[in-house]
Parts: C-alpha cells; structure tokens; sequence
C-alpha cells in the first residue's frame, strides 16, 4: 500500500519545481502519524488535510495489457466548507477529486478564487458498480467548467463529458485551456487562443503509470503562472511525468534540471493540429 492520488502526485511535481504546495484534503484516523510525517518531508504542508471517523478512502488497482481496474476498499467522507477554512491565497489550485469527494458547489467556490483553477476531472467521471468496483458514468456541469482555467482529462473522460474527441467539443466545454492525456501517445494541449498541439510523452522505460496524469498537470500548473508559456508549460509537465513512471509509487519526480533537458527535448517534438479531428 502506498500513497497516491492528485494530493500526493500532483503536489510532488510542483515540488520538484520549488513550489511552495500546501494540500487540502480529508483522511480517517487510520492515516497514521508516520504517513503524515513522509508528506511533511516531501515539503507539503499537511495543516490543511483533516481527520475523520471514516476511513482514508483507499483503492485496490491491478493493471493488465494496460487496463487498469480498479476496486474501492474503503471510502472516506467529502470535503465540506468547514474543511476550508484557514486556506490561503495562492497562485494556483488544483482540483482532484478521485470519486466524487469534492461536491460540485465547493469546486465551483474554489474554482471563484483570484487564482488559476485547474481540474481533474477523473472524480466526477467515475462511478461505483454493487461489488465496489471502479466504473465509467457520464459527468458535464457547466457551471463549473465555465469557471475553471484548466480542464486535465483523459480519452475516456473527455468521452464521458462531450461525448467525443473533437477540438471542436472540446472547445465548448469551457476551460480556456484543456490537456488531454493520451498515455504513451503523449498529450493535445488545446488552448482557446493558441489552438491545438501534439505534445509527445518522453520515450522511456515505463514501471508504473499510476499518477503519471496528476504529475503532468502538477508540472504544467507551475510553468504556466511563472511563465505564460502554453507548449513549454505542457512539456514540462510531460517530462514530470516521464519521470515518475519509471518507478513503482510516489519515489521520484526529478530534479529541476533534468525535467528542464527532457522538457526541451520534448518541446523540439511537439507539432500543430491543423484540423478538427484527431
């Protein structure tokens, strides 16, 4: 067992930028004091994430010819407003539920502050089958899409929400920015004032792809505020990413200087979407 999510993954990435990160979240009291000590030493501030009497919500995942399945064992309660309180300013956040912890109502509250709203929306997409399985369900609000700046989806996932993969669905969906995650096909960054872009994932040698998504967009949140920069911001989240899954679990991310060599690599690779169809 180990820890995981867009918490720890995305968090991780930024950190291995020099971001200061400070995460927001709700674990049980089985969440022991040592795993709250390994996230403090990772430089993320914990005085943020709150107990419950519900047990830390923890999966069960087995991968398979690259399909993943994955099976709830334990299940923790959503955040509420309350669990808001005390959280600072900041330049960016991220919005990561991993199954429908963060009520619509409190991402659209989040999504309001004077800041770059990003989300993941793997949360919303997912449902639970009577054997507690892990199970695709179909997810728009536009309420909230309208008010985030960066939309992070998968294939599946944008399939869930429009229905299809087209730039020009993706266009409408609302987030001036959208990164669609493609696995080892790399990303399609589309951005409503720059267009579309192939962004190539970095060729290397793949152990783990678990928190491979949260990372990139942990990477790309923090190049894009300190720079503006749509395509560098997306490859160095890319080679975030192309780090962490050469090992098993949460253990690397890269130093500056070697997300910054693969980042350009990457970078030099990335072509234009001339079309509406990918």
């Amino acid at each position: 067992m180990s820890l995981g999510g867009p918490c720890i993954y995305s968090s991780l990435a930024a950190r291995a930028l020099n971001a200061s990160v400070i995460v927001v979240s709700k674990v049980g009291e089985d969440f022991t004091r040592k795993e709250f000590a390994w996230i403090a030493k990772h430089g993320i501030s914990t005085k943020n994430i709150r107990i419950s009497t519900s047990p830390t919500t923890c999966f069960s995942i087995h991968y398979r010819d690259a399909e993943r399945t994955m099976r709830v064992t334990r299940r923790c309660d959503p955040l509420s407003s309350p669990d808001l309180v005390g959280f600072p300013a900041a330049l960016a956040l991220h919005i990561g539920p991993v199954l429908d912890e963060v009520p619509e109502t409190l991402a659209i509250r989040l999504a309001n502050r004077n800041c770059v709203a990003s989300l993941e929306v793997q949360g919303y997409t997912r449902q639970l089958s009577s054997k507690g399985l892990v199970e695709p369900t179909r997810w728009n609000s536009a309420r909230l899409l309208k008010r985030v700046d960066v939309l992070k989806a998968s294939e599946n996932e944008l399939r869930a929400m429009a229905g299809g993969m087209s730039l020009r669905r993706m266009s409408k969906l609302g987030p001036g920015i959208i990164l669609l995650t493609r696995g080892t096909k790399g990303t399609v960054v589309w951005s409503r004032t720059n267009g579309a872009y192939k962004v190539p994932a970095y060729p290397t040698r793949m152990r783990d792809p678990t928190g491979a998504g949260d990372a990139l967009v942990g990477g790309f949140l923090i190049s894009w505020v300190r720079t503006g920069e749509l395509l560098w911001s997306c490859a160095v989240g890319s080679a975030v990413a192309s780090v962490v899954v050469e090992s098993f679990g949460p253990s690397n991310f890269g130093s500056p200087k070697q997300i910054e060599k693969r980042a350009q690599k990457i970078l030099n690779e990335a072509t234009r979407i001339r079309t509406s169809k990918q």
